[in-house]
């Protein structure tokens, strides 16, 4: 597996609302050099301090990934950094003026059309590849994640397992291409469970929810949107599965390397996906 490293081909920004905080917070992104890596930049706060998109600087991963670099702090990554790694991106400065990533409509979709809009630049230098030559296990009762051998470069196999309750079944596998994950995964929105609901709201999350950014799977099965309780129309049919393989992507991108190998998860979150990074990135 050969690839070379990549960057934005010009500054390009959004802004919206974050799903958790609720705020309003733009985003600007600028192209890096080689070897630079993935950071965030708080503009708000004092001495623009830097955030590295890196597992190491992990500081929570409760429903979202948190990172944190002495006194900033930055959530809500894990869509945004799928996305990057859908598209091959390793170089990227993101300038951010708050602590949530916004939501956007709950999946990779608006970032992937951002950075194909800002185009995509080849800097030449080889990844950092990982290949699994051994199975590495995390778990926790019915949940667990792991990476094994696979020759072929990188597969995601995924299990959403409620027993009975939220959904049936659903079980997707899916090659890792650029092509396979922007059409397969990314348009793939966040859900939550109505049994969360009271949780979110003891807690002061999820303000900045939206009949537009989310779903909620009932436990008799009907998806409705959040807020109106409408019926809400799936994109695909395994659509829940596909966010779940979209929440790997970007958690275990935090490990900073090219995976060749199968991730093969059944019913892992944010939790053990990034035990998972830990890792790979310690072993890399």
């Amino acid at each position: 597996m050969v690839s070379t490293q990549k960057t934005i081909g010009r500054e390009i920004g959004c802004s919206g609302i974050g799903m958790f905080r609720g705020g309003t917070v733009s985003l600007h992104f600028k192209p890096a050099p080689l070897n630079s890596g993935i950071s965030f930049v708080r503009v708000d706060l004092p001495n623009r301090p830097r955030v590295p998109a890196h597992v190491r600087a992990l500081s929570g991963n409760y429903k979202r990934i948190l990172l944190k670099h002495e006194d900033a702090e930055i959530e809500s990554v894990e869509h945004l950094m799928a996305a990057m790694a859908g598209l091959g991106i390793d170089n990227i400065e993101i300038e951010i003026n708050g602590q949530e990533v916004p939501a956007g409509d709950g999946s990779a979709q608006l970032f992937v059309e951002i950075f194909r809009h800002a185009g995509i630049v080849d800097l030449g230098g080889k990844k950092k590849v990982f290949i699994v030559k051994m199975p590495i296990i995390v778990s926790n009762g019915n949940a667990s994640v792991m990476a094994v051998p696979y020759e072929k470069g990188l597969m995601f196999s995924y299990t959403l397992d409620f027993h009975g309750a939220f959904t049936q079944q659903q079980t997707y596998d899916v090659e890792f291409t650029e092509e396979n994950f922007c059409r397969e995964i990314a348009p793939a929105r966040t859900f939550g469970l109505s049994s969360y609901i009271e949780e979110f709201k003891r807690l002061g999350l999820g303000k900045g929810v939206t009949d537009d950014n989310s779903i909620i799977v009932h436990e008799d099965g009907k998806i409705t949107k959040p807020i109106s309780m409408k019926p809400a129309e799936l994109r695909f049919p395994n659509e829940l599965v596909r966010h779940k393989i979209l929440d790997i992507v970007g958690d275990l991108s935090l490990a900073n390397v090219l995976i060749q190998g199968r991730i093969i998860a059944k019913m892992s979150g944010h939790s053990l996906n990034v035990q998972l990074a830990e890792k790979i990135a310690n072993i890399a």
